[in-house]
């Protein structure tokens, strides 16, 4: 079995997030906060490396969606960037663009879009694109695609990424190894705590 450690880190806020708007694979840029939340993320990440309190990671790959590929710029982390449409969002179909409340959605109720991508979908491509990964590998992704991460590391099918929430600019971390699978972090958002 591999040796690796993920250090996953979903986006930066968008308007669209702060407006609880539908993103899914559209191109949505990060607003000034979410540039602020990359930026605190990323010296956190410098002093975690620095005390040895984290792996300093070999590779940095990202969604090529601008939300992630901005958050991983803005990082600072001097490795070069590498992209993968695998680690894209969920598609959400007709409901990209529109508010929860535009399409009558409550927060943990099952119901999408009849167009939107399954979230079996999602954790197999996501799986896939990460399963090769060796090493200590800096993702940065979005809140469903990472949750498809975390299911797979927690033993889960796609099923499991409902037991995951994942904030803006979160650090969770797993590690792979012969003994098993470990999360050594979950939803870690301590560089934005004041």
């Amino acid at each position: 079995m591999r040796q690796a450690t993920l250090l996953l880190v979903r986006h930066g806020e968008t308007d669209w997030n702060a407006q609880n708007r539908w993103q899914g694979q559209c191109d949505v840029p990060l607003n000034e906060t979410g540039r602020t939340q990359a930026r605190l993320l990323g010296q956190r990440l410098t002093r975690l490396w620095e005390v040895g309190a984290l792996p300093i990671p070999q590779r940095l790959l990202a969604s090529d969606l601008c939300r992630a590929t901005e958050t991983a710029a803005l990082l600072e982390s001097g490795l070069l960037l590498e992209t993968d449409t695998r680690l894209r969002e969920r598609g959400f179909g007709s409901w990209e663009g529109k508010s929860h409340d535009e399409v009558g959605y409550a927060p943990g109720s099952s119901p999408r879009a009849a167009d939107a991508e399954s979230q079996e979908s999602v954790w197999e491509r996501v799986v896939a694109a990460t399963e090769p990964l060796e090493g200590c590998v800096l993702i940065v992704g979005h809140g469903g695609a990472l949750r498809a991460l975390l299911a797979h590391a927690a033993g889960h099918g796609h099923e499991g990424m409902r037991y995951f929430t994942l904030g803006n600019t979160s650090l969770s971390v797993i590690h792979f190894s012969p003994a098993g699978r470990q999360l050594l972090r979950l939803n870690d958002m301590a560089h934005l705590e004041n």
